[in-house]
């Protein structure tokens, strides 16, 4: 029979809260895991990634699934958990990887992602949708089709994307489109599995930006150690022992570098 370890590999973050935050999502999974189960970081917290697999290869496991704990198909999924999986692979051949698709656009995360903005129980004609951003253009497409998922749900018509860092629109930009077309109340939901520094950066630009336009701006919460959220990692992680994962990488940078290698572009 195949014991199976299952490692959590998170982003990381400064945020004392966001970590409880990861490490409570962590104590979630091992009620739910027929198995030892850790978690790590990719940079800014403790224990790394790195450590955290090294503790549970050492439990005498004979599969090891790296579940990354991230929204998008960006770079910490298709760089650092790729690299974390050849680590794996080259020290422990007698072992199989397996590593878990994003989180996605899986309909448990979207009602998690609802609830959060119904919790608000604020009248507002218009939703700003926040991502962190990414030089990936594929990830930051998948945040708009999120928009859009969430205004279909919902019934608003009017609803924008930015982003904190490194894609535009800025939230500046996005809350301004919002206030141009008419939105005078307007619901800023930072699309965040946990707090750290870019979700006070959001707050402050938002509450800045309301202030100096006399605009009614509220601020959802990020999603946390919700039990949807735990449940939308289930499904990548059995996705994974079926071999069955898929990510969007149709556009993404990484293919585009692999075929210009390759010669095939």
């Amino acid at each position: 029979m195949t014991t199976s370890g299952l490692m959590f590999m998170g982003h990381g973050t400064t945020s004392l809260r966001g970590q409880a935050q990861f490490f409570e999502l962590v104590a979630l999974a091992e009620q739910r895991f027929d198995g030892p189960v850790r978690g790590g970081f990719i940079e800014l917290a403790q224990p790394s990634m790195y450590a955290a697999i090294d503790e549970l290869a050492a439990q005498g496991v004979d599969e090891l699934i790296i579940a990354p704990v991230v929204l998008l198909p960006a770079g910490h999924l298709k760089d650092d958990a790729a690299q974390l999986t050849i680590y794996a692979r080259d020290r422990w051949p007698e072992l199989t990887v397996r590593l878990a698709s994003d989180l996605g656009t899986a309909t448990e995360l979207l009602d998690c992602f609802n609830q959060r903005i119904e919790a608000l129980d604020t009248p507002a004609d218009a939703i700003l949708v926040v991502g962190r951003g990414s030089s990936d253009p594929s990830a930051n497409a998948e945040l708009h089709a999120i928009t859009r998922l969430i205004a279909e749900r919902r019934g608003f018509p009017t609803t924008n994307t930015a982003f904190v860092s490194l894609a535009p629109p800025d939230v500046v930009s996005g809350l301004t489109t919002l206030a141009q077309l008419g939105a005078q109340s307007i619901v800023v939901a930072p699309y965040f599995l946990f707090h750290g520094v870019l979700l006070d950066r959001i707050e402050d630009q938002a509450r800045t930006w309301a202030s100096a336009h006399q605009s009614t701006v509220v601020i959802s919460d990020e999603l946390g150690p919700d039990p949807l959220v735990l449940d939308t990692l289930w499904l990548r992680i059995q996705e994974a022992q079926g071999d069955k994962v898929r990510t969007n990488c149709d556009t993404c940078l990484y293919r585009t570098r692999e075929a210009i290698k390759l010669r095939i572009i």
